[in-house]
């Protein structure tokens, strides 16, 4: 079996609660701040993001090999004088609000 592990960030926006993960469009885990998450998945492209609400970040698209383990980073957009405008990403950018890359 394949593994995907995802290390969330930590920040203040969002610190008490978990964004859950999102796998070819099924919930399978949840992660919180500052956290790192495991989990098991077959082998094969995925489609990955993070959400919390109505707000999520990007799309990450990944190839799992057989029996290898894929490495996720995640967090908020909202940093510094970003946490200012959260209304405007809950509004406008919902879509930009968490952020997720491979590495």
């Amino acid at each position: 079996m394949s593994r995907i592990k995802i290390t969330r960030d930590s920040g203040y926006a969002d610190r008490v609660r978990k964004y859950k993960v999102i796998c070819n469009g099924d919930e399978v885990a949840m992660v919180g701040n500052g956290e790192s998450i495991e989990f098991e998945t077959s082998s094969g492209e995925k489609e990955i993001y993070l959400k919390i609400d109505w707000c999520r970040s990007n799309k990450v698209t990944i190839n799992v090999p057989p029996g290898g383990e894929v490495r996720l980073q995640g967090g908020s957009s909202l940093r510094g004088p970003k946490v200012l405008m959260a209304i405007v990403y809950v509004l406008f950018m919902s879509h930009k609000y968490l952020w997720l890359r491979v590495g």
